[in-house]
């Protein structure tokens, strides 16, 4: 079975992409880098209605099509009124916490250039107002943050900033980081998963697969799966696999190691257990293990896909990450791995 990756092509693509500014509905920089990227492979690709960009791998055989996904977007805020000197306050776009971010440097999205601000909470040594409260120990809202840009309200209006513009974590704070055997960095969920679709393309246009393969880096997953909702229903697939970060954590018996998670349930439904013992099968080939998971607060495209009625079968593919919507810290292999395991699947699907 040939399920072999080449991993520093894979990582070198992560780091490029997790550099990349997409808040769910202005995911133009990462359009452009995946379309870059899948040039190579050959493949017709095009982007649907919802924005989704869609590769799609011509099988050597006549099995049955399968969709697999990896989203394009990311956590974000969203400007929800414009107040006086320069500050303006936000809401989360998916699902972000003041607490995860932290005070530090954000960049708001303008007409034509970014904007440099500071996500702030306001000066500690105070003994009034919502500081002293949050130094008692309660908990951090977005009603205690503003953004902190030092322009005036004309200087703002004629850069593009205005309510419903969006903002991301700044460019600076994106650079990846390693800790040995672990990469760590905003926004691998689900730039990993990502960065795998793109390697799966490029590999199965070399030795192509039994059956059609779609390839969707969907739209709009962190506020609703909206893409794939969409993207997937218009294809002629009926099992969608989500490849997509999940959870280290003692609730669901997972650890951030090389073996990649399967999921058995999530907040939208169950996966198909038959296609969950195939991938274990697969996987004892490739010379690791697998993890299984029963979530509780997550989704994914694939469940939600389903509990649309756009897929009959779902799959959950994922590769482990501790401080999920934060600052996320991945074991590389459970990454590298999950391309294997996808590989595998594509060339041996259960039947």
């Amino acid at each position: 079975m040939d399920s072999q990756i080449d991993s520093s092509h894979l990582l070198g693509n992560l780091e490029k992409l997790l550099m990349a500014h997409a808040p769910s509905g202005s995911e133009e920089e990462m359009d452009r880098l995946v379309m870059d990227m899948v040039g190579e492979a050959g493949a017709a690709v095009w982007q649907d209605a919802a924005d989704s960009i869609i590769i799609h791998i011509r099988g050597a055989g006549n099995g049955a099509p399968i969709a697999v996904t990896a989203h394009k977007d990311e956590i974000a805020m969203i400007v929800q009124r414009m107040e006086g000197e320069g500050r303006l306050r936000v809401q989360p776009v998916g699902g972000l916490w003041p607490w995860a971010l932290g005070e530090g440097a954000v960049e708001i999205m303008g007409d034509q250039e970014l904007i440099p601000g500071v996500l702030s909470a306001g000066s500690k040594h105070t003994t009034s107002g919502p500081v002293a409260q949050l130094k008692e120990g309660r908990a951090l809202q977005w009603a205690d943050v503003w953004v902190e840009t030092k322009l005036d309200s004309g200087t703002l209006k004629e850069k593009g900033v205005r309510i419903g513009s969006k903002l991301v974590t700044a460019r600076v704070r994106k650079k990846p980081w390693y800790m040995g055997e672990y990469i760590c960095g905003y926004n691998l969920d689900c730039r990993g998963g990502v960065a795998i679709l793109i390697e799966t393309a490029l590999h199965l246009a070399r030795d192509r697969p039994p059956q059609d393969v779609y390839l969707v880096a969907t739209s709009e997953e962190e506020i609703g799966a909206h893409g794939a909702v969409y993207s997937v229903g218009q294809l002629p697939a009926e099992t969608v696999i989500a490849l997509d970060v999940v959870p280290v954590s003692d609730e669901y018996q997972t650890h951030n190691s090389g073996n990649p998670i399967l999921g058995c349930k999530d907040g939208r439904g169950v996966y198909n257990q038959g296609e969950v013992k195939h991938l274990e099968k697969l996987s004892a080939e490739l010379d690791f293990e697998v993890q299984r998971a029963v979530l509780s607060g997550y989704g994914s495209d694939a469940s939600i896909a389903k509990s649309a009625g756009a897929a009959a079968r779902s799959i959950l593919l994922g590769y482990p990450g501790e401080n999920t919507h934060g600052y996320e810290i991945c074991a590389v292999d459970g990454i590298i791995n999950s391309a294997r395991l996808l590989l595998a699947y594509l060339q041996r699907p259960v039947r």
